[in-house]
């Protein structure tokens, strides 16, 4: 069957390391997968509002999966939402503060359009979460935020695996929220049924486009299920290993090479189907 889907990570896979990507390249594919009726989606563990910042200027019709799966909007609609249900947010705040295998971490709650954080102004890493997450605001706790929170992102500045506290977490609250690890020393925590694969599910049921028509490019745990669930899964040249376990295929080149677009390319010139 032929590629009605195609779905892509942004960091690590879409963009380079400089956080950037081919412009004119991209809108002309673009041009040509709206024109074949073929979807493309954003499948990212980011921020809505920074997923959208990041495709500011390409004109056409894209739909996103941000905050892991937790919230898809197309054109502007939400099509499917699943926060963090209050109760929950706040055991696993608890959690992260008390635990002492998480002291150190930085804490970002993610909404829709901005995000909270114990970290300061002054911290050495803001300046690089600010990049990530539209709106990023100080908070010296986390109790009586009445924004829908998406994600709450875990990280640290020095530490470089967090393999182990990301089996903590399994552990401890796998029943209950679900967690992967993100890259950049990170580690997300959203609903348990939560995954990039859950939100593409979502937009095949209403597209009615099969798994067989999909195609999906990740490079770290969090793009786990998506590779898994798509017919054509790629993990990046450059991708963890966790990737690369769950992917049946490897991008001929990597994320500083235009490893997805060199894909994209084959897939419009016939070469792949």
């Amino acid at each position: 069957m032929s590629i009605q889907l195609i779905a892509s990570d942004i960091d690590g896979t879409f963009l380079n390391d400089q956080h950037d990507f081919d412009h004119e390249r991209f809108q002309k594919q673009l041009d040509e997968l709206n024109r074949r009726h073929i979807k493309f989606v954003v499948a990212s563990g980011n921020q809505m509002a920074h997923c959208q910042e990041v495709f500011a200027g390409i004109e056409g019709d894209m739909t996103f999966v941000a905050e892991d799966g937790a919230l898809t909007i197309e054109q502007g609609k939400i099509l499917d939402e699943n926060p963090i249900k209050p109760a929950l947010l706040k055991d696993a705040i608890d959690y992260l503060m008390t635990t002492p295998e998480f002291s150190g971490a930085e804490l970002i709650l993610s909404s829709q359009h901005r995000a909270f954080t114990s970290m300061r102004p002054e911290n050495p890493g803001w300046a690089d979460s600010a990049y990530f997450y539209s709106n990023l605001t100080a908070v010296d706790h986390f109790t009586g935020i009445s924004d829908p929170i998406y994600k709450i992102d875990t990280h640290w500045s020095e530490l470089r695996d967090v393999r182990m506290q990301a089996g903590m977490l399994k552990r401890d609250l796998g029943d209950v929220l679900g967690s992967v690890m993100s890259g950049f020393s990170g580690i997300d925590i959203t609903m348990p049924h939560v995954t990039k694969s859950y939100g593409l599910q979502q937009l095949q049921s209403i597209w009615k486009v099969s798994m067989d028509e999909t195609m999906a490019f990740g490079d770290t745990q969090n793009d786990e299920a998506m590779l898994k669930h798509a017919r054509l899964g790629y993990a990046m040249k450059n991708a963890e290993q966790e990737a690369l376990d769950a992917a049946n295929l490897i991008t001929p080149l990597d994320n500083n090479d235009s490893g997805v677009m060199d894909v994209i390319d084959r897939v419009l010139n016939g070469e792949i189907q």
